[in-house]
């Protein structure tokens, strides 16, 4: 009996052991398995993308199997090639993106690219073909991708088109200049702004004198200039001096309508290949429309830089190997029109291609710089106002000394950073080094706010005092330390002008201080 009790746990122990192989030897078929389909899958020979472009032929055969043909455009090259049996070619789409395996056969079908180069419309024949041009007014004929086959179209629309094949692939939505230009009469004028009188003066000569004075700059054989270019560190006030200039002009025109354009330049860098170029053509033919009826036109771009990059510094995809001949065309065309006039403001002139600043285009240059702490008291005058509550016993000019000796201390409650150049060479950055007149707005506004929340609290008005303006000084060193050290140094330093442009490395003023 007992032997009969081991046997059967003998069989037992072998009947479980069996079970666990089996196990183990199904497991390893399936990681086999994985293995073979990960391994073809490596070895699998790349496929081809191509461009359908239309159905060939189609045929059966003796045995009843039909046979289909397409015509399709990969890289450039355009082939007839077979449909694979199991790709439906009735759903084969005219413009849609095919694939091709290693045979060139027609094996599969994907979307339709929504990317390619932009042309506008010029006409649409008969047929639904489409002639469209490109930046340079070339036209070309083109047919339709099956998706916009339907599509209502008109002269003027924009598609996205497939050179290689010839085929408008979708439609653009509408964009206008309009959405990316601000046309405006500026109510800013000189008298509001303060302690850069040197570059008014400078720009009143160069632009308003030509508009205000045509007989005697006609008697005297002068031109007026095409561009004026603004530049300097940011927050200094170009923007203002160019607003100001068209207002000046707007009173002084005779129908009182002066035109301003104002453009940012990173907002003409379009990701489609030949729009910058449209839009640029468009802000000048706006320029000429307005211009057409006697009225002086200013057309202002801001961060030049941005849009007018020298040529051939692989910026932005070398987009400025275009964009740069089509602003110069432009501007070259402003010579028929006395009344127009362009103002460019940039941070850094020395990234501007240097066709752009040749004479005879942009040839008034500007330099707008950080106010010095006499500078800095004029333009607090124009925030610091008598109309403000103040104490009885206060004078606002003390109070606005107090302020600009405050911000231009060197001493080290306004020492920001320590900067080191290429040549391992240290400075010490004072606030003193990068106030602007932006800041400057920015320690009185801080100021009144403070003023305000207090007035709420007390229901009185509450006094701008050297108190509330010195925390406001705290309050703007604390913010513009914090924020210096997260700057690319050697960026900052060339937009600030700041260690020659060639900073390296920026440090903490109480690094330096340990």
């Amino acid at each position: 009996m007992a032997n009969e009790d081991e046997m059967a746990a003998r069989i037992d122990q072998l009947a479980a052991k069996n079970h666990a192989l089996a196990e183990a030897l199904t497991r390893a078929g399936g990681e086999l398995n994985k293995a073979k389909a990960q391994l073809m899958q490596l070895a699998r020979p790349p496929m081809s993308f191509a461009t359908m472009v239309g159905i060939e032929g189609s045929s059966v055969d003796d045995l009843g199997v039909r046979h289909t043909s397409a015509e399709v455009v990969a890289g450039g090259r355009r082939m007839v090639v077979p449909v694979a049996a199991n790709v439906n070619a009735a759903r084969l789409a005219c413009g849609a993106s095919v694939m091709l395996n290693e045979s060139m056969v027609l094996v599969a079908q994907r979307g339709t690219e929504r990317v390619g180069m932009i042309r506008q419309i010029h006409e649409v024949l008969e047929d639904g073909r489409l002639i469209v041009v490109d930046s340079s007014g070339n036209a070309v004929a083109v047919r339709r991708a099956s998706a916009i086959e339907s599509v209502t179209l008109s002269a003027r629309d924009r598609v996205i088109v497939d050179d290689s094949s010839r085929i408008a692939l979708d439609v653009l939505p509408g964009e206008d200049v309009t959405d990316l230009v601000l046309e405006e009469t500026p109510d800013v004028t000189f008298d509001d702004i303060g302690g850069l009188q040197q570059q008014i003066g400078r720009i009143r000569d160069a632009v308003q004198l030509p508009f205000t004075h045509r007989s005697l700059f006609e008697r005297y054989g002068l031109k007026a200039p095409k561009g004026v270019l603004l530049y300097g560190p940011p927050g200094n006030g170009k923007t203002l001096i160019a607003k100001a200039v068209a207002h000046a002009l707007a009173l002084d025109d005779a129908t009182g309508s002066g035109v301003f354009l104002s453009v940012k330049g990173p907002e003409l860098l379009n990701k489609y290949v030949g729009e910058s170029e449209r839009l640029i053509r468009m802000i000048f033919q706006r320029a000429r429309e307005r211009a057409a009826s006697g009225r002086p036109v200013i057309v202002f771009i801001d961060e030049m830089d941005s849009l007018l990059r020298t040529r051939g510094t692989g910026v932005s995809s070398d987009v400025e190997t275009t964009i740069v001949p089509q602003f110069l065309s432009e501007l070259d065309g402003v010579d028929a029109l006395d009344n127009v006039m362009v103002i460019g403001a940039s941070n850094r002139i020395d990234m501007i291609d240097p066709a752009v600043l040749r004479p005879g285009r942009l040839d008034v240059k500007i330099r707008v710089n950080r106010p010095d702490r006499s500078q800095a008291g004029q333009i607090l005058r124009h925030y610091l106002t008598d109309d403000l509550p103040t104490r009885p016993d206060t004078d606002m000019n003390d109070l606005i000394a107090a302020t600009a000796n405050d911000a231009y201390s060197r001493d080290a409650h306004r020492h920001i950073a320590d900067l080191c150049d290429d040549r391992g060479r240290w400075t010490a950055l004072y606030l003193a080094d990068i106030v602007s007149g932006a800041m400057l707005k920015n320690i009185v506004d801080r100021a009144k706010t403070r003023a305000v929340k207090a007035s709420i609290e007390s229901r009185r008005n509450m006094a701008i005092t050297a108190e509330l303006l010195k925390r406001a000084v705290d309050d703007e060193y604390a913010e513009t330390a914090g924020t210096v050290l997260d700057v690319d140094p050697q960026q900052w330093s060339r937009v600030n002008n700041l260690a020659g442009g060639h900073a390296v490395r920026l440090r903490p003023a109480q690094e330096a201080e340990r």
